[in-house]
């Protein structure tokens, strides 16, 4: 494939004759809005207005209860929620193993419980060992009507669920990684990081939304939520997310959290870099969004390519093209999650990145090192988060 290269501002995209010819679908009586794949009718981006966005704990299921089992799970933790599973805007499921068959029942499973081409969450789909040995794993972001009278506290259900209230921006804290000999010791040291950022922001405990952890070893899983529940304390631990990552750390954990109020901006997305910390130009340390809407990519991956660089090239193409087609653009990148399982594709995500995004608003972002993706041909897998550019903005 030709890469014609277009320069914008600071940093470059690579320009594919993809082009952006997804169907778009409104889902009545509620905020969310849809754009489908034409040739598989697959969601490529969800987006959502802010009703109370909720956000559930990872579920877990056995082969013999299935993706029912894993589907009716997180539908009882969106009900207790108030939320229903059909408004799902995200969904993040994850394979024990790169079994096909497993894989395909995954991708089966999820045409069978939602409509493609109608209503259907974006699915990112990772391969990871899961806690206590689990077949399958999912958890989602739903979107739920907020009431008249919603107050602005997060509201948690027992570690379940945490629902974003519609009153406040949103910050999402990239990775951090604090080194320790053990996983329970990173476990703790990176989520006190992560509480002092919290609280530079003028947040508290109390505001966290969720905690995605990448970890190694997955069976040291029970230690990681034991770290986490003591750090929270009688606020109470937001949902938790583990995914097994290969690293010489033993565990690099985000956070998504309610900021303290809502800012007089008229940007929809603003950067922090806390004290102590360096910026960088690839990612940003904190994001804070201040719009209304939220746009939830699926899982991108690149076409298939001869070499590193064209994969890595094609993926970023298409996030350009899905950014430029739902109203946002590549400044406009809330939240990066990659997942690389190839040296030769990763080093060539490390050289290509810095030339895609803007220096002075990078996504914030964690990258993930596993041992394998779901398309086994490929070497990286990222997912986004964006809000809409302003208009006139810049």
């Amino acid at each position: 494939m030709a890469f014609g290269i277009m320069k914008s501002r600071k940093f470059v995209v690579w320009g594919t004759a993809l082009g952006f010819a997804a169907a778009t679908v409104v889902a009545q009586d509620t905020g969310l809005k849809y754009r489908f794949a034409p040739e598989s009718g697959d969601c490529d981006l969800v987006e959502a207005h802010r009703g109370a966005l909720v956000h559930t704990r990872q579920a877990t299921a056995t082969a013999e209860g299935g993706l029912g089992d894993l589907f009716k799970q997180l539908g009882d933790l969106c009900r207790a929620a108030g939320a229903d599973l059909d408004d799902a805007a995200r969904l993040n499921l994850y394979a024990s193993t790169d079994d096909p068959a497993l894989l395909d029942a995954v991708r089966a499973g999820v045409r069978g419980r939602w409509q493609p081409g109608v209503r259907m969450p974006a699915v990112t789909l990772v391969v990871t060992p899961l806690p206590g040995g689990a077949w399958v794993a999912g958890d989602a972001v739903v979107w739920k009507k907020a009431a008249p009278d919603a107050g602005p506290v997060v509201e948690h259900f027992q570690g379940d669920t945490a629902t974003m209230p519609p009153g406040r921006d949103i910050f999402h804290l990239s990775g951090r990684a604090a080194k320790a000999d053990t996983l329970a010791e990173a476990t703790r040291g990176t989520v006190a990081e992560l509480l002092a950022v919290l609280k530079e922001l003028g947040g508290r405990p109390a505001d966290a939304v969720r905690i995605k952890a990448f970890v190694q070893p997955m069976s040291d899983w029970q230690s990681v939520h034991r770290e986490i529940e003591a750090a929270f304390g009688e606020s109470g631990a937001p949902p938790v997310v583990l995914v097994e990552w290969t690293s010489s750390l033993p565990t690099e954990i985000e956070m998504i959290a309610a900021a303290p109020d809502r800012a007089e901006t008229e940007e929809t997305l603003t950067f922090f870099t806390p004290s102590g910390d360096k910026a960088s130009p690839v990612f940003s340390r904190v994001a804070r969004v201040h719009g209304d809407t939220l746009l939830y990519t699926r899982g991108i991956v690149g076409t298939e390519a001869d070499t590193p660089d064209a994969e890595v090239k094609s993926a970023f193409a298409r996030l350009d093209d899905f950014a430029r087609g739902s109203g946002s653009d590549l400044r406009h990148l809330v939240k990066a999650t990659y997942y690389v399982s190839d040296d030769a594709v990763s080093k060539a995500h490390n050289e290509i990145r810095p030339h895609v995004f803007d220096p002075a608003r990078p996504p914030a972002a964690s990258k993930v090192a596993v041992k394998t993706l779901a398309d086994r041909d490929r070497g990286l897998l990222m997912d986004f988060i964006a809000v809409p550019a302003p208009k006139g903005g810049k």
